[in-house]
């Protein structure tokens, strides 16, 4: 006998099996069936959309937006919601989905702290990704942590750190979590989220975010996507007269906090229309009446700034906020902690790079391979691709003021010896002074941490007074030191008149070169300042090269300050490398040591 009485119920059983379910947005979809997980929440059970999290969820799922990213600080959930997205990719809209981690650890700490309980706790999600998609995953050679396979789709997680994992997959959602802790390069293959996006290519409607916690000022990835979306921020009214506006921190931009440093218990923000006091009793009121309000008009790219005093945590009072910058603000290492994960706002170091729009509009009208009056001497910095060498030549004062004489790229195998024969023509090249004569390279520095034999040979066809091959040493305390032999006997040991390495330090010169880069042009007739640089009319790829790195400041797993150049994203460096070769090359000729001649004397009464 039928266990249904109506035989028609089993049809509509049957029907109600198979049928899709109803067109939900995110955070609809996460109040319905998303579940936190004990392993990494301090409430597990049941999700509960916040008013602030809704605009963001929901831009993933309006059909207007392609790309969403969300600069933020700790505790406003971020993680949870590329969770609930997670889920809805599997369970609502099933869609391939790409996750681009840091580093391919971190890929597989997701994985099994997030990933896995979640699937595990929410039951529209456990029937779909089980264990025979992850036994066919390893047929396939895959890393079942890194791959989960389900009806429609398949998830992957990768390192921003490795180029393989981006390779051979296309992918309807890609997301991409703490951009700011990506490394410039996936290993050599280039831009992690360049690599990520790219696919999504053949996808017309594609859903990208990205978000993060921001590090430093001019090298954000994430503080440059909030500016290129349409700069959303929380408005929230004031709970006595009305007047909308966003929390902020300090300045005029939005209800301002406001505390006494005797008296952080007593912190509040002031209304920025009227001066009114909001306690924090008030806040959850203020943010359920709380609304997402764009800076620019909207282009597909809805971005988000959210920062912790929206937090619901109870770790989140503003008292508590108050507290943590007291205990920060006269440590910078601390108060960069504060800036970052508190405020959701970048830190700006002392040490950042020149504005290469400066440097640009000070150009100065002399001929591009002209020695111009005051040069002594012409050094030359190559800096090895795979398929071209970068070059600059420069000529030095005894003073250490430059001009950069020649600036290019000469395209080839940088692998094939015999076409390094364009990089000879630099040593024998005359270039044409102001006085009317003509000046060769004295001394070119190759770089000779890729292509390293390649580079070896070709720099023993030249006598060592023309060219030395170098090899930057971070941390070094002199722009050039001692050379080491590279030459060994069949027994391994070195041979001291072999062919020689010059190690060059490549902190302590883009220090100085930097230092040089931020003098001023003089004024009212004043010489030109010790090291100051001057540079032809070159175009802005040059400068931009040239200003690429900045130095930053951060702490090691012993808690130690730890100071390190990095590349800007985005930008290429070739030419500041270049411009060290240069400078290591001039030092090696002795510029340093000379000295101005001193001017002649008054005579005597």
């Amino acid at each position: 006998m039928s266990d249904y009485a109506d035989p028609g119920e089993v049809v509509r059983a049957a029907r109600a099996a198979w049928a899709p379910p109803p067109k939900l947005t995110l955070s609809q979809w996460a109040d319905e069936y998303f579940y936190l997980s004990a392993e990494s929440s301090a409430e597990p059970g049941r999700w509960r959309t916040l008013p602030y999290q809704r605009g963001i969820m929901d831009a993933f799922t309006d059909s207007a937006v392609s790309y969403v990213s969300v600069i933020k600080s700790a505790r406003v959930g971020w993680t949870k919601i590329l969770g609930a997205l997670i889920g809805y990719c599997i369970h609502q809209a099933p869609a391939s989905i790409l996750l681009v981690m840091p580093t391919v650890e971190d890929a597989k700490g997701t994985s099994k702290e997030e990933i896995a309980p979640m699937i595990r706790d929410c039951p529209v999600l456990t029937p779909l990704v089980h264990e025979d998609a992850d036994v066919a995953a390893t047929r396939e050679g895959s890393n079942t942590i890194l791959h989960k396979r389900y009806p429609g789709g398949v998830l992957s997680l990768v390192g921003a750190n490795s180029g393989t994992g981006f390779r051979r997959i296309s992918r309807k959602v890609v997301l991409f979590d703490e951009v700011d802790a990506y490394p410039v390069e996936a290993g050599r293959d280039g831009d992690p989220i360049k690599l990520g996006t790219k696919r999504t290519e053949y996808f017309w409607d594609r859903k990208i975010g990205a978000g993060s916690t921001p590090l430093i000022a001019g090298s954000s990835r994430i503080a440059e996507l909030y500016e290129q979306g349409d700069q959303r921020r929380y408005f929230v009214p004031c709970p006595h007269c009305d007047h909308m506006a966003p929390f902020v921190w300090r300045g005029d931009g939005g209800h301002v906090m406001t505390f006494d440093k005797e008296k952080p218990d007593e912190a509040t923000f002031t209304c920025q229309a009227n001066g009114c006091v909001i306690e924090h009793k008030d806040k959850r009121a203020m943010v359920e009446r709380g609304e997402w309000r764009a800076a620019k008009p909207f282009a597909g790219h809805a971005s988000f700034h959210i920062w912790t005093a929206y937090s619901y945590s109870p770790n989140a009072s503003w008292a508590q906020l108050v507290r943590e910058f007291l205990e920060a603000k006269d440590d910078p290492v601390k108060l960069k902690v504060f800036v970052n994960t508190v405020l959701g706002e970048t830190w700006v170091e002392k040490g950042e790079a020149p504005a290469w729009e400066r440097l640009l509009a000070r150009r100065e009208q002399y001929q591009i391979g002209m020695v111009p009056a005051g040069v002594e001497g012409l050094t030359c910095g190559v800096d090895v691709q795979k398929d071209r060498w970068v070059y600059e030549v420069v000529g030095w004062a005894l003073d250490k003021q430059s001009w950069s004489i020649d600036a290019g790229v000469i395209m080839g195998d940088t692998a094939n010896l015999e076409e390094w024969a364009k990089v000879d023509a630099l040593l024998v090249r005359e270039f044409p002074t102001a006085a009317g004569g003509t000046m060769r390279v004295r001394t070119l520095a190759v770089d000779s941490g890729y292509r390293t034999n390649t580079v070896y040979n070709w720099g023993r066809n030249h006598p060592f007074s023309r060219v030395i091959a170098v090899k930057g040493v971070d941390e070094a305390k002199v722009i050039i030191g001692a050379p080491t032999a590279v030459d060994v006997t069949e027994g391994g040991k070195r041979i001291a008149r072999g062919y020689k390495v010059w190690p060059v330090g490549v902190d302590i010169a883009k220090e100085e070169l930097y230092g040089w880069l931020g003098l001023s042009s003089p004024v009212n007739g004043a010489p030109f300042s010790s090291g100051f640089c001057h540079f032809p009319e070159y175009g802005e790829d040059y400068f931009k090269q040239l200003t690429a790195e900045q130095l930053v400041t951060s702490t090691d797993k012993k808690g130690r300050e730890v100071r390190a150049w990095q590349k800007l994203p985005g930008r290429e460096n070739h030419w500041l490398d270049a411009r060290i070769y240069a400078r290591a090359a001039a030092m090696r000729l002795g510029l340093d040591r000379a000295r101005p001649a001193s001017p002649p004397s008054e005579p005597k009464p």
